[in-house]
């Protein structure tokens, strides 16, 4: 079932992530790394941040445990659970909203202090997030959508709803395309709005079919809803860790030179790609698989779960994570280097997408143990070691990225007297200005892993030390066997298309060559589900 599931989320998540890339392309030729679109990102990463905040990531991991434990006991409890949280969902998001309206330029003070040398620049972003605004309530809704409907083993609704999203947001860029870049920010702003809704009514199918109420309950004081503000409230921090570590590089980012937003942001696309089509296809699988096996005290099956995600996990992202740290900047020159985005753009994004591959596989590790918490529906452990991470995250930054202008911005002064006090205890590293906030970013995934791995092993039980470790093995030499192979026979110099396809042809030959000399037992248990699907058909 936890291949099953994953398989066919990976599979609307790839198509949503090429449509995403197909998008990426149509805003870099509009937009490239420029003033506009450093004003989009910081728009559109504010809604985004939020979501995390108060909806998606806090929401799902309060939610599940509670309509697993509602499922377990009959599936009209599940359902009057569903409506009640329903309801609370859009009493959270609504007001969110306005109020994140109205206080927009102080949000914007605090995320991105270095637009206030530029009013313009600062006007711009102001007018593109209060647009994006209520596309929390959009995404919220889906997220609380997407955990019932997995829990209902009802898999990719919520994966398709994405594809249809960027499909949205498509014909917004190529909408946007003859205008001027001031008015095709406007453009892809409402696109977001537009697709948030086309999204949530692309639900309503799913949820007939999987006998979900299509209405909500106003009931804040149900035990269902107490039971999932209780849960939400360190969950609100825990689940958000990785939004953080955006905002607060977007917060650095904007200190440095012009471009760094953009840089990293095409970087993030890139290198979150593997995380976006099997990560987080298995995470959404994986949590209420676990939380069901909580409901029903089978031991067996949390401790199978959770030891079955790690080593695909393992398998998975390494190789994955391998192969774009050695095709980045192939992989940037295809995706990106047209129109306003430069070469010397395509070489930037690219050192921060090889920083972020080095913490991939620890972000995605780091996920699947966070699952085994919030199943027992302890949100409280996530929270303290997201807290930890992110004092790494930006103690790492301060020292990689190097000198901050003086300005008189509170924001700045304070990154420089902190930068002046880590420095009088920690020698001085050359400054890598973007490409330090991403390698921290990486440092602290590494750092929360072991936090996670240690933590569990003394809170839950035992952890599949055995099964974890053989996976891992055999992925790193098989990675660092494909990497090598890449390097030394893929046509480098040549277009970026054949270099691209010639690279992943060459990666992926080597490393099922070694997973298969290696005796791998997921490459036995991922070729099996391949054989039955095929003998079925």
């Amino acid at each position: 079932m936890l291949l099953r599931g994953t398989a066919i989320v990976s599979i609307l998540t790839l198509l949503s992530r090429c449509l995403g890339f197909v998008r990426d392309l149509f805003v870099a030729r509009l937009l490239g790394a420029s003033f506009f679109a450093d004003a989009f990102f910081v728009a559109f990463r504010v809604p985004n941040l939020l979501r995390s905040f108060a909806a998606e990531g806090a929401l799902t991991s309060a939610f599940v445990p509670v309509f697993s434990s509602a499922l377990a006991r009959s599936k009209e409890d599940a359902r009057t659970a569903f409506k009640r949280v329903a309801g609370f969902v859009l009493y959270l998001t609504i007001p969110l909203t306005l109020l994140g309206i109205i206080f927009t330029p102080e949000i914007l003070a605090v995320i991105a202090p270095g637009f206030q040398k530029d009013p313009e620049k600062q006007a711009l972003s102001i007018r593109l997030t209060r647009i994006m605004f209520p596309y929390i309530i959009c995404v919220s809704l889906v997220a609380m959508l997407n955990s019932a409907l997995n829990s209902l083993k009802v898999f990719g609704a919520s994966a398709w709803g994405q594809v249809i999203m960027n499909i949205v947001l498509i014909v917004g860029a190529v909408f946007a395309l003859p205008f001027d870049p001031r008015t095709a920010t406007m453009v892809l702003a409402i696109s977001v709005v537009v697709g948030g809704i086309i999204q949530v009514v692309s639900q309503i199918p799913a949820c007939r079919k999987a006998g979900l109420p299509t209405s909500a309950t106003a009931d804040p004081r149900s035990p269902e809803v107490r039971e999932v503000v209780r849960l939400m409230i360190p969950a609100t921090i825990g689940a958000s860790v990785y939004q953080l570590n955006i905002f607060i590089s977007t917060l650095l980012a904007s200190l440095l030179t012009e471009g760094s937003i953009s840089w990293l942001f095409y970087a993030d696309r890139v290198a979150q790609f593997p995380v976006g089509i099997f990560s987080v296809a298995l995470a959404s699988v994986l949590l209420p698989m676990l939380a069901n096996a909580s409901a029903t005290s089978n031991a067996e099956q949390f401790r199978s779960g959770l030891s079955d995600s790690l080593r695909f996990t393992s398998f998975a992202i390494l190789p994955m994570a391998g192969g774009i740290w050695v095709l980045a900047v192939p992989l940037t020159s295809l995706l990106f280097e047209r129109g306003a985005f430069s070469h010397h753009s395509t070489l930037m994004t690219a050192a921060a997408i090889q920083a972020m591959a080095l913490g991939l596989w620890a972000s995605s590790c780091y996920s699947m143990v966070m699952r085994a918490f919030i199943a027992k529906k302890d949100t409280l452990t996530p929270t303290l070691i997201g807290v930890c991470s992110l004092s790494v995250y930006i103690v790492s930054a301060l020292i990689l990225m190097g000198p901050v202008p003086s300005s008189d911005a509170v924001v700045t002064r304070g990154i420089i007297s902190a930068q002046e006090i880590l420095l009088r205890w920690i020698p001085q590293v050359p400054a890598q200005g973007h490409v330090g906030l991403a390698l921290a970013s990486s440092m602290a995934a590494c750092f929360s892993l072991i936090l996670a791995i240690g933590t569990y092993t003394v809170r839950i039980g035992h952890f599949p030390w055995e099964t974890f470790l053989r996976s891992v093995g055999t992925g790193v030499i098989g990675t660092l066997t494909m990497v090598l192979a890449v390097r030394g026979l893929a046509p480098w110099g040549l277009n970026p298309l054949i270099t691209c396809v010639t690279g992943i042809a060459i990666g992926t030959l080597a490393y099922t060559g070694i997973a298969l000399v290696l005796r791998s037992r997921e490459m036995r248990d991922s070729l099996g589900v391949i054989t039955r699907r095929i003998r079925r058909r």
